[in-house]
C-alpha cells in the first residue's frame, strides 16, 4: 500500500517493518514439541455452483470434521457465523481468514476445504473417457507463515464419502507431517505477541503525549483528544 500523503505513508512504512520484525520474531521461535497438540481451524467448506444443488454441504463438513476429530493429535475448532462479507462468492482466503480472526480465533493452522467437479481421465469397456471428477481440495495454511499445502482427493460423484475420508486423511498429514515439525511453540509466539501489543500501547501513550504519573481520566482525555477542564476554561476566558 501507498499514500501521496507523507505522514499516512510514514505510518504504512512503519507498519510493514513493524510486520516484518514481528514475523523474523516468529520465525525465529522456538518450534513446537513433537508430542504438542496442534490447533487447527477448519472452514465451513466452499462449493462450486456446478455442486451447489446436489450436495449438502452440511452433511460434508459434519463427516470432513469427523474424520479429522479422529486423530488425537489435532484440536479442532469450527469457523462459523462470519459475516457476509467473508461468503460471498469471490472473498479470498484472506478476507476469511481475517473474518475468523476478528472473532477472536488464533489456531495454529486454517483448512479451508473446497468442494468442486474437474475434468479427469478415467476408464469404461477398456477405453479412456473423459469423466467429471468429485474433488474436494483442502487448502492447509500455517497461521504464523511457516508453511502450507493443498492436499487434494478425487473420485467419481458416487464416490463422494470415501473422498471425504481420503481427503481428511491426506489433510491431517498435511498438517501433522508437513507443517507440524515447523509450527512455532504456541506460548513463544502469545510471548512475542504480548511484547507486540505492549509495543504498540507504549507507541500510542507516547503519541498521545500520557505520562506515567496521568490518573485515568487523564489518560482518558489526552487518548481521545479532549481538552482538560481547566484547558477548556482558559480557551473560554480567551474568548
Amino acid at each position: 500500500m501507498t499514500s501521496s500523503d507523507p505522514a499516512e505513508q510514514a505510518r504504512i512504512d512503519a507498519e510493514a517493518r513493524e510486520q516484518e520484525e514481528y514475523d523474523k520474531a516468529v520465525a525465529a521461535a522456538p518450534r513446537r514439541s513433537p508430542q504438542a497438540p496442534i490447533e487447527v481451524a477448519v472452514f465451513e467448506a466452499t462449493v462450486a455452483e456446478s455442486l451447489a444443488k446436489s450436495l449438502d454441504r452440511k452433511q460434508l463438513d459434519a463427516a470432513l470434521l469427523a474424520e479429522l476429530s479422529a486423530d488425537p493429535m489435532l484440536r479442532i475448532v469450527r469457523v462459523t457465523k462470519l459475516p457476509s462479507s467473508a461468503t460471498r462468492s469471490g472473498a479470498t482466503d484472506e478476507d476469511r481468514i481475517a473474518a475468523a480472526q476478528a472473532k477472536g480465533l488464533a489456531p495454529d493452522v486454517w483448512v479451508l476445504p473446497h468442494v468442486f467437479l474437474e475434468d479427469a481421465v478415467g476408464t469404461s469397456g477398456g477405453k479412456l473417457v473423459s469423466v467429471q471428477a468429485f474433488t474436494l481440495r483442502g487448502r492447509v495454511r500455517s497461521a504464523y507463515g511457516t508453511g502450507a499445502s493443498e492436499p487434494k482427493e478425487r473420485g467419481t460423484i458416487f464416490q463422494n464419502e470415501q473422498v471425504v475420508k481420503n481427503a481428511a486423511s491426506a489433510i491431517r498429514n498435511a498438517v501433522v507431517s508437513e507443517l507440524g515439525p515447523n509450527l512455532p511453540d504456541r506460548e513463544a509466539v502469545a510471548g512475542l505477541t504480548k511484547a507486540r501489543q505492549q509495543k504498540k500501547m507504549d507507541a500510542l501513550m507516547e503519541q498521545a503525549g500520557i505520562k506515567p504519573e496521568d490518573d485515568a481520566n487523564t489518560r482518558l482525555r489526552k487518548l481521545f483528544g479532549m481538552e482538560q477542564p481547566e484547558q477548556a476554561e482558559q480557551a473560554s476566558s480567551n474568548e
